[in-house]
């Protein structure tokens, strides 16, 4: 998690929808709508909008009716997981507990799924690195503790998810930092080429009922012999991963999974086949 004025995302997604992007975030939104066609003709077009939070901007785009106004109905979803999860908040549960304070049911769960990833991933996904990721630039510092940056947007991406449905949105998409959540119908999301000069879509993929994170390197970074210095920490050495400029793109069916699983194939590599009932894309520059 980020705070306001300051950002590590996961860089890579652009998600097709027609509204301007925040000049922060690595989502790059272009005039192109949903591919989704009824067997009679177009769909309606969706209705969009757009917001900020845990430092980054969000993006929804649905069709069809609604109960309540989504713009105030997201804002609460994610300034709640936000108050749970932000390593930069000090007044977060994660700090909280960060501090020696007894951890919120909350923050249990997430810290829960994350131990799950992490054996999983034979400890490529890694929470614990709160110290080493300060010590590189990349976060706030303070000492030892749980660092849930790696799972944390897609958690909540995905509590925005089943909020959107209690208010009757079902056909929607939706996009946090760019980290992707589409409910019913398709979506075409298109995915950034890794490269530091510009921002170029790779390839596009359909959504539906699907989740979309991308891990990468080109977008924070620092210089280093043999490639860049990602904020992406290699359990192994306890240093910031160096590769050449790549990203990893994961879909799967929740937007948590497809997340921690993005940084884990990041510090595995491309030759780690996909896991289990999820799509596996590496990204390169050429």
């Amino acid at each position: 998690m980020t705070k306001k004025n300051k950002q590590i995302q996961n860089p890579g997604i652009r998600v097709f929808m027609p509204f301007r992007v925040h000049p922060r975030s690595s989502v790059v939104l272009l005039i192109l709508l949903s591919i989704a066609l009824a067997s009679c003709g177009k769909k309606a077009e969706p209705e969009t909008i757009t917001g900020e939070a845990m430092g980054t901007t969000w993006k929804l785009a649905w069709r069809g009716e609604r109960k309540s106004d989504p713009t105030k109905e997201v804002a609460a979803v994610l300034e709640k997981w936000e108050s749970v999860l932000s390593q930069w908040r000090e007044d977060s549960d994660l700090s909280r507990a960060n501090h020696g304070e007894p951890r919120t049911a909350e923050l249990e769960t997430v810290i829960a799924l994350s131990e799950e990833i992490n054996k999983a991933s034979a400890g490529a996904f890694d929470h614990r690195l709160l110290k080493e990721t300060g010590d590189a630039g990349f976060g706030p510092g303070g000492g030892l503790g749980i660092d849930l940056s790696g799972i944390g947007k897609g958690y909540a991406v995905d509590r925005v998810g089943e909020r959107l449905r209690e208010i009757g949105i079902t056909d929607f998409i939706f996009e946090l930092g760019g980290e992707v959540l589409a409910g019913d119908g398709e979506w075409e999301v298109g995915i950034e080429k890794p490269d530091t000069t510009g921002r170029f879509i790779s390839r596009t993929v359909r959504l539906n009922n699907r989740a979309l994170a991308t891990s990468g390197n080109y977008r924070q970074f620092k210089p280093a012999p043999g490639g860049l210095a990602s904020h992406i920490i290699d359990p192994a050495t306890r240093k910031p991963l160096i590769r050449p400029a790549c990203s990893v793109s994961v879909i799967a069916k929740d937007c948590a999974t497809a997340d921690a699983w993005a940084t884990a194939l990041f510090v595995l590599g491309p030759d780690v086949p996909a896991p289990a009932g999820m799509e596996v894309k590496w990204n390169t520059p050429r």
